[in-house]
């Protein structure tokens, strides 16, 4: 069990799922691990209202399954550390959200431990992917040099 140490530097995390049930299990999975969810939506327009509103960006956005949002944040946020949560494991929907700008990867089938972990890698500034994934986004990036 996590005694939330872990958000000694203050991560905030916003969480995009049009899912309640799944939404309300990820954010209470993060507050679980020492997470701060700073607001949590179910689509992109109402996620870039609720940024705008508190005039603060969260350092991790989950976004389950919706390649849309995850693209529509970016553009306007190039800067925020996105978290997909996917089924998707093939190398087009891989490639197209490493394309966008994503800084991680998670499985939704992995270990629930995993979007944690995977959280506080981007919040310092590194990327993260599922094992399952995560030879895809290796020869990804070796093609980008």
């Amino acid at each position: 069990m996590n005694t939330g140490k872990d958000n000694e530097n203050n991560v905030y995390v916003a969480v995009i799922d049009d899912n309640p049930q799944l939404r309300d299990m990820s954010v209470k999975q993060l507050e679980n691990s020492g997470y701060t969810v700073l607001f949590h939506s179910d689509y992109g327009q109402d996620a870039l209202q609720k940024i705008k509103e508190s005039g603060k960006l969260p350092d991790v956005c989950l976004i389950e399954e919706d390649f849309t949002t995850a693209k529509l944040l970016l553009e306007k946020h190039p800067d925020l550390k996105v978290l997909i949560s996917s089924m998707e494991d093939d190398t087009e929907s891989i490639t197209d959200m490493l394309k966008a700008g994503v800084s991680g990867y998670v499985l939704k089938l992995s270990d629930p431990e995993e979007m944690a972990t995977a959280v506080k890698a981007l919040s310092r500034n590194k990327k993260y992917f599922s094992v399952g994934v995560s030879e895809i986004a290796l020869e990804y990036f070796k093609s980008q040099r």
